[in-house]
């Protein structure tokens, strides 16, 4: 465990410290945002299919959740409400755990979810139609969440890691509400993680991870918990599973950015002499990245007119370096080969690795 902790510590040294730029980290954030925001909620649902999780692997910056998946927009605005208070001052209590549910649950149509409300019947968990556990009772439940939130409040000393580990876990034993409470859970130790300094510049996703590894993510927290709450479980199976979640992830993150900055630096050296701008450069490598972009992305990525992006990505169509398809509204770019092209996706791009 111990070994776990010190080397999620270097891990996150040197992310921290690899220079990346500004605007590239929000493309990257806001495709780790959505990957996160579908795989959570993939770990309770499995409507959402493996072709819908492949169209948001590589977002584009306007990109936004189908308002049909209302699941996964809600999702979406509580990981916001999260990565808000993680740059603000606060303290953990009751009152936000209950609005992060609230977000969560908000125009869920079940007369039975009271989104931000605690319980008020008996509820247990279960996994393919079979009870694996019992949580305490729910007159039980005010009580042990206040007990829970002066734990947080209290324990600032422990060490970041240890403590969402424990939060994570501990809001499941108690699961407070009828509903929604693996995934409060998991934004809860999002929350403590980046609260104290762990957010990994916010492009880690632990749930990218959960769910891949669905069925180890709840045998490691049935190992924990047991069959029926107690207030005397052993944590180690969850300790030893979130540690390597994290260094996992945290190993698949730097090899991502270490990447996409080579990959960078060798596009805009290799396009140096091609005539194009560095704002139609960064436009370019969003297309190899994608595969295609289009007018609005343009507009979105190098922040510029619709007047703007029309000519440049003209120039760059002239330049054989995008191949246009479609027309008004349906018109994308793709990258593609054309007679005047000057480079070649391979000679710049090495092997983008994402998180899995």
């Amino acid at each position: 465990m111990l070994f776990n902790i010190e080397e999620i510590k270097r891990l996150k040294f040197r992310i921290e410290r690899l220079l990346i730029m500004p605007k590239h980290e929000q493309w990257l954030r806001r495709e780790a945002f959505l990957r996160t925001a579908y795989s959570s909620t993939m770990i309770e649902n499995n409507s959402i299919s493996e072709e819908e999780m492949e169209k948001i692997a590589k977002p584009s910056p306007a990109a936004s959740i189908p308002k049909e998946r209302e699941d996964v927009a809600n999702y979406g605005r509580a990981l916001e409400f999260v990565d808000f208070l993680s740059d603000a001052e606060f303290t953990i209590d009751e009152s936000i755990i209950r609005q992060i549910h609230w977000l969560l649950m908000k125009g869920i149509h079940d007369t039975r979810i009271k989104p931000g409300e605690y319980r008020n019947e008996p509820n247990w968990i279960e996994d393919q139609g079979v009870r694996v556990y019992e949580p305490p009772f729910y007159v039980d439940v005010p009580i042990l969440m206040r007990e829970f939130t002066i734990w947080l409040r209290e324990n600032e000393s422990l060490d970041p890691i240890i403590k969402a580990a424990i939060a994570h876990a501990h809001l499941i034993a108690i699961h407070p509400f009828v509903d929604g409470n693996g995934r409060t859970a998991r934004l809860l130790a999002t929350l403590v993680l980046q609260k104290q300094g762990y957010g990994f510049r916010k492009l880690l996703s632990l749930d990218v991870y959960y769910q891949g590894y669905r069925d180890r993510y709840i045998k490691a927290l049935s190992q924990s918990l047991g069959p029926k709450f107690s207030p005397d479980y052993d944590l180690t199976p969850w300790l030893q599973f979130f540690t390597l979640s994290i260094i996992l992830q945290a190993s698949r993150l730097e090899t991502k950015l270490t990447d996409w900055r080579m990959w960078v630096e060798k596009a805009h050296k290799g396009m140096a002499d091609s005539g194009l701008s560095d704002r139609q450069i960064d436009g370019l490598i969003y297309a190899m990245n994608v595969g295609y972009i289009t007018r609005k992305d343009y507009m979105e990525i190098v922040n510029v007119s619709p007047l703007t992006a029309t000519r440049d990505l003209a120039f760059i169509v002239k330049k054989g370096l995008l191949i246009p398809q479609g027309v008004a509204r349906n018109k994308r770019y793709l990258f593609g080969s054309g007679k005047q092209r000057t480079i070649q996706k391979e000679e710049i791009q090495p092997k983008m690795i994402l998180p899995t």
